[in-house]
């Protein structure tokens, strides 16, 4: 896992392979950027991972690295994390599917979707992304899972 400090809002990445200097924000393919974010008594944690990737392939990859795709089960997790991704502007997967086109969305922890920002509605996706690129709130967006895009990873 990646190293994260335990602050209210905290930005860090890791270095990149290509450059041997100080770690900063800096958005490229080989860097993960990760946001702490305080939630009550239980810090949360998620990574913002440049690498595009299946929705499948994502979620493998974050369990071997973190804990699992980003589950964000209230609003003000949902608006903390919209805003952490505002400069990336990019497609990111989050940890939320449905297991058929008329089903309901549901959260890789199991819990189901509470809220909906959801940008335009795909009756065939089947896996959430978070559009950090349109402009308004509602960035939820139902995407084909073999997709590739970047993922949100939830660690510890």
């Amino acid at each position: 896992m990646y190293p994260c400090i335990h602050l209210f809002v905290v930005v860090c990445a890791t270095r990149s392979r290509s450059r041997n200097h100080l770690p900063s924000l800096f958005i490229s393919p080989d860097s993960v950027v990760c946001h702490g974010v305080a939630v009550g008594q239980i810090p949360s944690h998620y990574f913002l991972v440049q690498r595009p990737m299946s929705w499948s392939k994502a979620r493998e990859f974050c369990q071997r690295h973190y804990v699992d795709l980003a589950v964000l089960n209230t609003e003000e997790q949902y608006f903390t994390l919209l805003n952490a991704t505002l400069a990336s502007k990019g497609s990111f997967w989050l940890g939320l599917r449905r297991q058929s086109i008329l089903g309901g969305w549901t959260w890789v922890n199991g819990e189901e979707l509470r809220y909906e920002h959801w940008y335009r509605w795909n009756i065939q996706g089947r896996c959430a992304s978070m559009e950090s690129m349109l402009a308004k709130d509602e960035k939820l967006l139902a995407r084909y899972c073999d997709e590739r895009h970047m993922s949100v990873c939830q660690g510890e």
